[in-house]
């Protein structure tokens, strides 16, 4: 019994003293300047640069990766923005193919769509360019009345007449640019979802 005891104390001695042991490592870098560097922690020097950690036998056990300059870490933004940009751009046009799908059944039903809409604003187009030539008569009018007359206070009425006018055929103006503007979106926005109907379409 007392035999017995006596090798269960010796081994849990033993186990004590193995796994309390330390195992031995070493640390190495290289600094900037070239240098290699060994320890048991990595110097100072070696901030920026790579750490591995070997074991007592020499193997490699642990490596640790130099730190990213401001310049790395900048350019890994950089590339997560032009990746979520592309995931983006993808994601819409995904979804504009599944919108033309859902909307036009046949390649003449974009073209009378994009008819439909040409001519509500080429009708608006044609308003404007008459009201605007039927201002310039009256201008010229009010120009050709305001030098004729005599009368101080009847050319103050002219002269505010006139500069009414004139603000009347800069708003309209403005309003027919922005018309002739939108008929040619409307014109590539067909022209695109066509494209866009026919490569669907097209035998693969």
């Amino acid at each position: 019994m007392k035999h017995h005891q006596l090798l269960s104390s010796i081994t849990l001695s033993l186990c004590a003293i193995f796994f309390s042991t330390p195992s031995l490592s070493v640390q190495k870098c290289q600094d900037a300047d070239g240098k290699w560097h060994y320890g048991d922690v990595a110097v100072s020097g070696c901030e920026n640069s790579n750490v591995t950690t070997l074991n007592d036998r020499g193997f490699v056990v642990d490596q640790l990766a130099a730190p990213k300059t401001e310049e790395q870490l900048l350019a890994d933004q950089q590339q997560l923005e032009k990746e979520e940009a592309e995931r983006i751009r993808l994601k819409v046009e995904e979804d504009e193919k599944i919108r033309v799908l859902s909307i036009y059944e046949t390649e003449a039903d974009i073209d009378r769509q994009r008819d439909n809409q040409l001519s509500s604003v080429d009708g608006n187009i044609l308003v404007h360019e008459a009201y605007l030539k039927s201002m310039a008569v009256r201008i010229e009018r009010l120009n050709r009345d305001q030098a004729e007359v005599k009368s101080e206070r009847i050319k103050e009425q002219l002269q505010t007449e006139m500069d009414q006018a004139n603000g009347r055929v800069e708003k309209s103006t403005k309003e027919l640019a922005e018309l002739r503007a939108q008929k040619v979106e409307i014109m590539e926005k067909f022209k695109k979802e066509k494209e866009i109907y026919l490569a669907l379409k097209s035998p693969k």
